[in-house]
């Protein structure tokens, strides 16, 4: 099993924020997952559920989380425009970044207990009931239901697909 990712500064995880929040949730532990083929396979998950979140750094260095279906694309440009950013100033975070975040590869999470984070979800989101998402960790994923996930995180709403 690998090991929770070193929170710095305590900034807490994503799964203690949750347990913070008092919003329901159930956490699956499970053998590490990378992806929508593993969690169809290894944990036999449905993909009409399963919620993937993109970890993405501004030139100023800021963290922009964008969470959507697994199955959906990102569009850059719509995701630039709603975290208020010029789409030439937005990358994809680098894998080691996440662990500013208390997160690792494959344990992204559209819950974040580091303050400032943009966090964008497609509009589709909202209507998707129980989801599976990232919980920081790799061997981990968080069932919560949607509506309680966006209640939570009050992230912008977007079509970002």
């Amino acid at each position: 099993m690998s090991q929770p990712p070193a929170e710095p500064d305590g900034v807490l995880s994503p799964v203690e924020v949750l347990r913070a929040s008092g919003v329901p949730f159930t956490v699956l532990d499970h053998v590490p997952i990378v992806g929508r083929e593993d969690a169809e396979t290894k944990l036999g998950l449905a993909t009409g559920q399963l919620l993937k979140t993109m970890v993405f750094r501004t030139a100023d260095g800021a963290f922009v989380l964008a969470a959507l279906p697994v199955t959906a694309r990102v569009h850059y440009g719509r995701l630039a425009r709603a975290a208020g950013v010029s789409r030439a100033k937005l990358r994809q975070a680098e894998p080691g970044e996440l662990s500013l975040l208390g997160m690792e590869p494959g344990g992204a999470s559209p819950v974040c207990g580091l303050p400032g984070v943009v966090t964008v979800f497609d509009a589709s989101v909202t209507g998707m009931g129980t989801v599976y998402c990232g919980s920081g960790r790799a061997d981990r994923t968080v069932r919560i239901e949607a509506a309680d996930l966006t209640g939570l995180v009050q992230p912008r709403i977007e079509e970002l697909s």
